[in-house]
């Protein structure tokens, strides 16, 4: 059981890992290429803009004393949960998919620690209907919460083995 838990952790922490470098690589790359918007598809632009909230700008007008012990909470609260989730599952599908929500809240967390806000830089559009701005950060913790969805509507048929 103690190899099992070891396997687990290994599988979050490298996901997790993996994704923060991505992200703070990524995010790194758009403060010095996406100074201005750079058309990649015509549904697909990259620039950079600046978060001070968190999804779809939520707290970005609270005041300062409010918004900042906020922002910190919710990640390092979302690290610790997603941890012990990816554990407790015995899933090494679930410790995947935590460690992607994980390493998307450690990005994100970084950004507000050291910046004092989120660096956004993919939109997607169609025509002039824009998605708000996001980043590896927040495709990470998307792309995890919706695979662990998936794997609770596909339990019951015969593909639930594909997910354990």
């Amino acid at each position: 059981m103690e190899n099992s838990l070891r396997k687990l952790s290994l599988i979050y922490l490298i996901t997790c890992g993996g994704v923060f470098l991505l992200d703070i690589l990524t995010k790194n790359l758009a403060e010095k290429l996406f100074v201005k918007p750079v058309e990649v598809l015509p549904f697909l632009e990259l620039y950079l803009i600046h978060n001070r909230g968190v999804a779809f700008g939520f707290f970005a007008d609270l005041p300062d004393i409010l918004r900042i012990p906020l922002l910190i909470l919710i990640p390092i609260i979302a690290l610790f949960v997603t941890f012990f989730f990816a554990l407790a599952e015995r899933s090494k599908f679930v410790a995947f998919c935590m460690g992607l929500i994980g390493g998307g809240a450690l990005g994100n967390l970084y950004d507000r620690v050291f910046l004092g806000e989120v660096r956004d830089f993919i939109h997607l559009h169609l025509g002039q209907y824009y998605w708000p701005a996001f980043n590896v950060a927040d495709a990470s913790i998307t792309t995890g919460v919706a695979l662990l969805i998936l794997k609770q509507l596909l339990a019951k048929s015969s593909l639930k083995n594909l997910f354990n």
